[in-house]
């Protein structure tokens, strides 16, 4: 599972070697002033810190996947958990094994790689469908969005569960994400074993447009995020952007990791826009399996 597939890793979350961002333990863990229609977003707090930046607790984002290429032994990608059968990830990611999904399989539970009982929540899924935006196109990561079905129901628990999907225009510039993944921690650094977190900050959309072709700037398609001194970096493209609801006080999945320059080196980065793909998703869960249900803010 440690083994990076270049055709496959794009990005993850990398950490520079500053201050990390303030996390408090009471986020996504305490009961909010709303609820939600089924749980969801929840979070199992007291992480350590590590250098430059935090190891997660062992299960401290139940919703976090990860997407393991049998032939290789690889964790190639990273996901979030919707529905008890259902993870939303990147296109680009499971574009290359579109066609094979029993070369595929969904993880969930995991924290450190190198580990085979550190969790007794681990486990491993079979994927019976992967399901790209109809409009993909690999120039620019153009909808870079796509649904996995699991062949078998989730196993839901205190340590693995779904985000909340938004119910609104959350993703507002200015706003701060947490990015979770297993990758790299520099260009030319090894990937991390640990599942590793990191918050980046919502700019412009027009700053990413000045660094990449094709950034789509009339609708909201994508979201344009920056730090400079933190980034993603090769190693776990799909992941999750998560955005707190204070009114909730749940993670709500409002991104998936899409593409960049570099890590850590001053540029923005591109992620696809949950909300705006959200009627989609919907659409494919329930043409896939009806009974997928997502949760969501009330009221």
């Amino acid at each position: 599972m440690r083994v990076w597939i270049p055709l496959f890793c794009i990005l993850v979350a990398a950490f520079a070697e500053d201050d990390v961002s303030e996390d408090s333990s009471e986020h996504g863990v305490v009961k909010g002033t709303k609820g939600t229609n089924c749980r969801c977003g929840w979070a199992n707090k007291d992480s350590q810190r590590i250098v430059g930046g935090k190891e997660t607790k062992v299960n401290e984002y139940p919703m976090m996947a990860g997407l393991f290429y049998t032939p290789r032994n690889v964790l190639f990608c990273g996901g979030t958990v919707i529905t008890r059968w259902h993870v939303v990830t990147a296109a680009h990611c499971v574009e290359p094994v579109l066609h094979v999904p029993e070369d595929v399989q969904i993880v969930l539970g995991e924290h450190d790689q190198s580990k085979v009982d550190e969790s007794p929540y681990t486990k491993v899924y079979r994927v019976k469908e992967m399901v790209n935006h109809p409009d993909y196109f690999l120039v620019g990561h153009r909808n870079d969005i796509a649904v996995i079905l699991s062949e078998t129901r989730f196993e839901f628990n205190d340590y693995v569960g779904p985000a909340c999907m938004p119910t609104g225009a959350e993703v507002i510039v200015g706003s701060k994400l947490k990015v979770l993944g297993w990758g790299k921690l520099s260009v030319d650094g090894p990937a991390s074993k640990v599942l590793m977190k990191v918050n980046l900050n919502v700019v412009p959309i027009e700053q990413c447009a000045k660094v990449y072709d094709r950034v789509n700037t009339t609708e909201a398609k994508q979201v344009c995020t920056h730090h400079p001194r933190k980034d993603a970096c090769q190693g776990d493209s799909g992941g999750p952007l998560l955005w707190l609801d204070r009114e909730t006080n749940r993670y709500t999945l409002v991104a998936a990791v899409s593409h960049g320059r570099g890590c850590a080196e001053g540029h923005p980065a591109v992620n696809t826009n949950i909300i705006y793909y959200r009627d989609w998703i919907q659409k494919i869960i329930r043409e896939t399996k009806p009974e997928g249900r997502i949760c969501k803010k009330q009221g």
